[in-house]
């Protein structure tokens, strides 16, 4: 196995994870309740950790346009470092593990088609390596994960 299909493959391990934990019940309301006003909720964390796997993976690395999926799903934009994170539509799971397996799928066909491990993409001036790019982008969704299972927990606890 190559050097890429191996961060393809540990990528698909770090979302099998925190998936399986997640499991396949949540309902509507589950996926749009937030803990405390502004705050994370299930569905914007998911539409999240696609939206950045589709800009450091597609529109960084393989120079696909940018596309605005959290301005798009979520009717604003998130500001997870003032903390602002828009409540998402209510949608079931399934709209949103097809947005994750839709952004996946093609990652998997740019990133794949990519030949050199050592590829580098430009961000403005500053200039980033593939490694760094998949290393990123997966420590990035187990973290939103992993957030995404506590906040399911949490809101089961409380009812």
């Amino acid at each position: 196995m190559n050097e890429i299909n191996n961060w393809l493959v540990q990528l698909d391990q770090a979302s099998h994870e925190w998936l399986s934990e997640l499991g396949d019940d949540v309902n509507e309301a589950e996926l749009i309740w937030q803990a405390f006003p502004d705050g994370h909720s299930i569905g914007a964390v998911l539409t999240h950790i696609a939206e950045v796997e589709a800009y450091w993976l597609h529109h960084i690395a393989c120079g696909e346009l940018y596309q605005d999926m959290e301005g798009d799903v979520l009717n604003g934009e998130i500001d997870q470092y003032g903390i602002k994170w828009p409540p998402p539509p209510p949608h079931p799971l399934s709209f949103y593990k097809a947005l994750l397996a839709t952004t996946r799928d093609k990652t998997k066909t740019l990133i794949g088609a990519l030949e050199n491990p050592n590829h580098t993409a430009l961000r403005g001036e500053r200039e980033f390596t593939l490694s760094w790019l998949m290393t990123h982008v997966i420590v990035h969704e187990a973290y939103h994960g992993g957030q995404a299972v506590l906040l399911l927990l949490e809101q089961r606890k409380r009812t």
